[in-house]
């Protein structure tokens, strides 16, 4: 396969002395000497040399400056000479033989492919399971599905070895179209599945226009690069396949989060449901394990700069509470001994600091190990890496996101505790007057907390489908009792009948899911009491119902 040409991982070494050499008078003539008849030494912009037979199209790394490697990748020439004639076999006329000459233990080996430009594809002369190559997607695969990757490995190949051949003007167009469907997709859909930012597109549009008006007299090396990044995301996509993804939250797979664990909903209550958002995020961003890089230099750049505002709260908040600690009516002990009893407010504000010193180092921490995330130069793999690093198929990513979330936890504690540290100064230590004007603005204030939360909070349901049970007298849904079927047959038809009634107010169907939840919820917390009192209930009304 192209992409396992080990280019990047080849070792060759150069000895660690002086460099010297001595020029000749007037010397113009700078060549290592005379290659085989037939070969040509191309260098890839990169500066990796290869070198290219055009008489029979055979392309290669080894460095065949050396005679006896020359030798052997000569002797395995013949071997593929000899084995097409034996078998008869044609190839197409603008197909391109790759050899990759190993030299293992003294045993010499050599892999190879051959890439038509005609079919855009790769090919082999016997059968070759690819499998282990196509593990980046699951499930059976079809034949054009097959080809979509075999096309990425063309475009590899191109993108290694493009001083070949001149593209002609429909590669261009086939380039630049491609390119200006993905510059769509990524600007008009806030879910696209282009991995690549719309700059990125841009000065890619950009560099295949300039080189198809012969702007620049470089290599037709863009060409392969690109396409080889745009065919790779289509075939992870499934792209012109049946269950095509579409957005990049689609699960093709069926693969949802597992359920959060009791360890985890209990720290997400400790942490005001902070973690749950940031658990969401990463399991969006993590669809059927595919990593979008564009999408996570986006969410890094908003972590990082919500971690900056924490850290700049917390600072306040510190100085805040290291001001209330400075007034003297505070200390009982006005400082006259070294041991005294603390008054609440005092204790409030202690815990106070404590967390919003917390926050602060936390959010530190974060920063200072995600800030180089947010740079868009960095490989995908990178990102990739990091991800699987931080995952499990059990938890997801809990663990993560409990840490992302404590900053911001930890300072709506410390802010709360400085609140709760003011109001015991209010109460404690001031006349009926300033009592009551402070009570009256504490409980509008949280009463306009209250309806924040009850109006924006995510996931924040079970208040209102409690709110939901007590405002409706009636319930549009009858037991289950398999011994009550003539009731409910009965049930049903006045349910018809009701609904001719226009001041009728069905209940839908998210609030008979949201008051199951309910009740499972007050189960779990073993309310005997409660329990019973709400079935007894909900009974009554589908009682009333059926009557």
């Amino acid at each position: 396969m192209p992409h396992k040409v080990p280019r990047y991982k080849r070792e060759r070494f150069i000895d660690d002395k002086c460099a010297t050499y001595k020029l000749d008078a007037n010397q113009d003539n700078f060549s290592m000497g005379e290659l085989p008849n037939g070969w040509e030494q191309y260098t890839h912009p990169e500066g990796q040399p290869y070198f290219y037979f055009a008489e029979k199209r055979i392309i290669t790394e080894c460095w065949i400056w050396d005679r006896e490697m020359f030798r052997i990748l000569d002797e395995f020439i013949n071997q593929f000479e000899d084995f097409i004639r034996s078998r008869n076999m044609t190839q197409p006329d603008d197909a391109d033989l790759l050899l990759e000459v190993n030299i293992e233990d003294e045993v010499n080996w050599c892999g190879y492919y051959y890439v038509s430009g005609s079919t855009r594809s790769v090919f082999w002369l016997e059968p070759f399971d690819i499998s282990t190559h196509v593990s980046e997607v699951r499930g059976d695969v079809d034949p054009t599905h097959i080809k979509l990757y075999l096309e990425y490995q063309y475009w590899y190949h191109w993108d290694l070895f493009p001083n070949v051949g001149d593209p002609t003007d429909n590669i261009y167009d086939l380039v630049a179209n491609t390119i200006a469907d993905a510059r769509t997709d990524i600007q008009s859909s806030r879910t696209s599945t282009v991995n690549h930012s719309k700059e990125d597109l841009k000065e890619m549009a950009e560099i295949v226009e300039g080189m198809k008006s012969r702007k620049f007299s470089a290599s037709h090396w863009c060409l392969g690069r690109f396409m080889q990044l745009i065919i790779k995301d289509r075939f992870i996509n499934y792209h012109g396949q049946y269950g095509a993804r579409l957005n990049f939250s689609q699960s093709i797979h069926s693969n949802n989060p597992p359920e959060n664990t009791w360890f985890f909903t209990i720290v997400s209550l400790l942490l005001l449901s902070a973690p749950n958002v940031h658990l969401k995020s990463l399991n969006e961003l993590w669809v059927d394990q595919i990593t979008l890089k564009a999408r996570w230099v986006k969410f890094f750049v908003k972590m990082n700069s919500q971690w900056g505002e924490h850290i700049v709260h917390a600072s306040i908040l510190l100085n805040a509470n290291v001001a209330f600690l400075a007034i003297p009516s505070n200390d009982p002990s006005n400082n006259t001994t070294l041991q005294s009893t603390r008054t609440a407010a005092q204790i409030a504000s202690y815990l106070s600091i404590v967390t919003s010193f917390a926050s602060m180092l936390l959010a530190l921490l974060l920063v200072r190990q995600h800030k180089a995330k947010e740079r868009e130069s960095l490989d995908v793999g990178e990102y990739h890496r990091y991800v699987h690093t931080h995952t499990s198929s059990k938890y997801s990513f809990e663990g993560l996101a409990v840490v992302y979330s404590l900053p911001y936890a930890l300072l709506t504690w410390g802010m709360a505790t400085f609140l709760v540290a003011f109001l015991l100064m209010c109460f404690v230590k001031s006349n009926t007057l300033a009592r009551c004007v402070v009570a009256v603005a504490t409980a509008l204030i949280c009463g306009l907390i209250l309806w924040c939360i009850w109006m924006f909070w995510e996931n924040f349901q079970l208040p209102k489908v409690f709110w939901n049970c007590l405002r409706r007298k009636k319930e549009n849904s009858c037991t289950t009792n398999q011994d009550n079927c003539q009731g409910e047959t009965k049930a049903k038809h006045d349910d018809t009948e009701t609904r001719t009634d226009p001041e009728y107010d069905p209940m839908n169907v998210n609030q008979r899911g949201t008051l199951r939840i309910w009740h499972l919820c007050l189960a779990r917390f073993n309310r005997c009491g409660v329990v019973i009192s709400l079935k007894r209930t909900s009974q009554q009304s589908g009682e009333n119902n059926i009557a």
